[in-house]
């Protein structure tokens, strides 16, 4: 009895573990908007979510993050992969939006996006070029 009290201890323990969010991030090693986000924005996202949000980062040169940009495009309400798609950076919170395009500055709008989606609040999109998950569709196995 005391074994099986101790496994079911620690799966509890392990479940409240993951993360409730989570937020990928294409970018370009190149790409100045994409640091700007990366040393700017990334680390308000941990000091505000902590262990609540997984951040994913995905260099959209490697091979590797194709396949994840592409199934994230897939879900997202409105969005036509062609010619003019792979804009970095292309920052994706799951199972609410997508921003492509963030723009040095806009630090505190993306926050206040991520506050906004989490919350269930209608979100202030202003001019930037937003993008909506598909009716219960998120990217994260489980999520």
């Amino acid at each position: 009895m005391k074994k099986l009290f101790l496994v079911l201890l620690l799966f509890l323990s392990g479940c409240q573990n993951r993360p409730q969010y989570y937020l990928y991030v294409y970018y370009a090693k190149t790409c100045p908007h994409c640091r700007s986000f990366i040393q700017v924005v990334i680390p308000d996202l941990e000091e505000e979510y902590g262990s609540h949000m997984d951040i994913i980062q995905l260099d959209i040169d490697e091979e590797s993050s194709i396949e994840s940009y592409a199934k994230t495009c897939h879900l997202l309400e409105d969005y036509v992969v062609n010619d003019n798609s792979g804009s970095v950076p292309f920052i994706v919170l799951d199972g609410y939006f997508a921003w492509v395009g963030y723009q040095m500055g806009e630090d505190q709008e993306f926050l206040e996006m991520v506050r906004q989606a989490i919350a269930g609040e209608e979100l202030s999109v202003d001019n930037h070029e937003i993008y909506f998950f598909k009716e219960g569709q998120t990217f994260h196995e489980g999520g």
